[in-house]
């Protein structure tokens, strides 16, 4: 599914009016109307206040009300601008409005009918704003969010809007359920607007389908019912081989714990054979804390350290596997650097690049050159990371998270997953998919680990690239929130992780569920 920006959305109106003769007006009746279905199949007639601005989103309020009023619905319409500047399609629907008896009221009686809701609707502002919500508008988003009501707001909280380097948004509407138009916007899936949009729901109206799914589009999302397809098959006479081998290139005296969480994530995740490079001193604490892993001992470096004296023997013991898991717990010396270096250089399968590896391509000793290679290659960098490698501040790489996702991938030819609350995960052609959500449960030191295993463990099944990061990502994500509501965020252990698992990928291949058909509708 595309992601659009205001403004590519507002071409696509303009187009599907333009080129395909597609009516205004029944473009904002079908958007209203589709508001309205998610309200019926949700709540019992109710007492709802539909809170209206003064362009097309308070028209598609307008739609809205009378919509709820037909099904029995007490409805009261706020209009908070004068409604003789009301132009067009929202004209008509405001007068339509009037036609059916719904009362409207104006701003000073907001409060007071929210107080007597059960359900507010946001339609104050759309993706036209530019700048933060001041005056009667920010009053009104101010009232909304006191209000005890439950929050729908239609195609984006009003106030939301996608921001500069360290603007500030302002005033926003905090919904419990977004309705959006069309496609997805890009403030929603991104931070801050994730935390004031709620569940997100995608009204695809009768645009035509050429403008919605157009390549010139270069964001995307794929929501749990896309990515529950995307899952590797396991037949039932399948055995280990048939799910892949994982070589986890991590650890160190210091860091023995990177390896072994992304060895036991690629595990949990569905690999069939995860082999473990090792030195011989630590060969013990991994055969202890992950005996489902098979170890291969390699010469040290002079530090006791995977690196260049170990180069040699993981190529030849990587021979025949699928993916590399690269640099966890390393270390980022020259003798590492090397190592990284030159796996990427021998190893013909695919390469998922975190941690101290990443460190490395963005240091001299090995250099992101490093990179120009045939076979797929993963890197998984924080924004602390990321800055290093782009040569940037951690500030300018969280302003623009996907530009600089997406410049990096298409400059060095690989597959880019930007770690961070929404993931973006950029691809060399320019396309980038965004992963929303963030937990503070996953803000401690090893989860990245268990990503990266997650990651490989994916690729190794099959699943094909960029389905192989978005699909951990998403896994990663779900087992963080859950375990977040099920006890503490604070208390959540990278270790965890790789327990919940099971759990988050059940969720993710569990039915969607039958739907249950609107109810039918006059035609306007």
């Amino acid at each position: 599914m595309k992601v659009v920006t205001a403004d590519e959305m507002r071409a696509i109106d303009g187009r599907a009016q333009e080129e395909f003769g597609v009516r205004a007006d029944d473009l904002m009746s079908e958007a209203g109307r589709a508001v309205a279905r998610e309200i019926i199949e949700r709540y019992q007639p109710c007492p709802v206040t539909v809170v209206c601005g003064g362009g097309n989103n308070a028209g598609d309020g307008f739609v809205v009300a009378r919509a709820l009023s037909e099904f029995g619905f007490t409805v009261w319409a706020a209009l908070l601008s004068d409604p003789s500047k009301l132009r067009g399609s929202a004209s008509r629907a405001f007068d339509a409005l009037s036609g059916v008896g719904v009362p409207v009221v104006g701003p000073a009686d907001l409060p007071a009918h929210l107080a007597e809701s059960v359900l507010a609707v946001d339609a104050i502002l759309g993706t036209g704003v530019r700048g933060p919500a001041r005056g009667v508008m920010a009053e009104a988003i101010t009232a909304v969010n006191e209000c005890p009501a439950e929050v729908v707001s239609i195609d984006i909280p009003s106030g939301l809007r996608e921001l500069g380097p360290g603007e500030d948004p302002g005033p926003v509407v905090e919904a419990g359920v977004t309705v959006t138009i069309g496609l997805p916007k890009v403030a929603l899936l991104t931070m801050p607007g994730w935390l004031f949009t709620g569940e997100m729901i995608v009204a695809p109206i009768n645009f035509p389908a050429e403008l919605l799914e157009d390549p010139a589009i270069r964001l995307n999302f794929a929501p749990d019912s896309v990515l529950r397809g995307w899952l590797p098959p396991r037949a039932a006479d399948s055995n280990k081989g048939s799910f892949g081998r994982v070589g986890v290139v991590a650890g160190s005296p210091e860091c023995a714990g990177a390896a072994i969480l992304a060895a036991r994530a690629a595990l949990r995740t569905g690999a069939g054979l995860v082999t473990i490079f090792t030195t011989a001193e630590l060969n013990p604490v991994y055969k202890t804390a992950v005996p489902e892993a098979v170890t291969a001992i390699v010469p040290a470096d002079g530090s006791g350290r995977l690196g260049a004296e170990s180069l040699a023997a993981v190529l030849e013991r990587a021979h025949g596997m699928d993916v590399l898991a690269l640099g966890p717990g390393i270390g980022a010396g020259d003798s590492q650097a090397a190592l990284v270096r030159g796996v990427l250089a021998g190893f013909a399968g695919a390469v998922v690049v975190d941690a101290d590896a990443v460190t490395c391509l963005a240091g001299p000793a090995c250099g992101t050159a490093a990179l120009k290679r045939q076979a797929a290659t993963v890197l998984t960098p924080h924004p602390g990371e990321m800055a290093r490698l782009a040569g940037a501040t951690v500030a300018e790489v969280q302003s623009d998270r996907i530009g600089c996702a997406r410049r990096f991938a298409g400059e060095h030819a690989v597959t880019l997953l930007l770690k961070g609350a929404c993931t973006v995960v950029a691809q060399p052609d320019g396309q980038v998919w965004l992963n929303p959500g963030a937990t503070s449960a996953l803000a401690k030191g090893g989860t990245g680990d268990v990503l990266t295993g997650m990651v490989a463990g994916m690729l190794a099944q099959g699943a094909p690239l960029p389905h192989a990061a978005l699909l951990a990502a998403q896994v990663h994500l779900s087992a963080g929130m859950s375990l977040a509501e099920k006890g503490n965020a604070r208390s959540v252990m990278a270790g965890d992780l790789i327990d919940e698992i099971p759990h988050a990928l059940s969720a993710l291949e569990a039915d969607a569920g039958a739907a249950t058909p609107p109810p039918e509708e006059e035609q306007e």
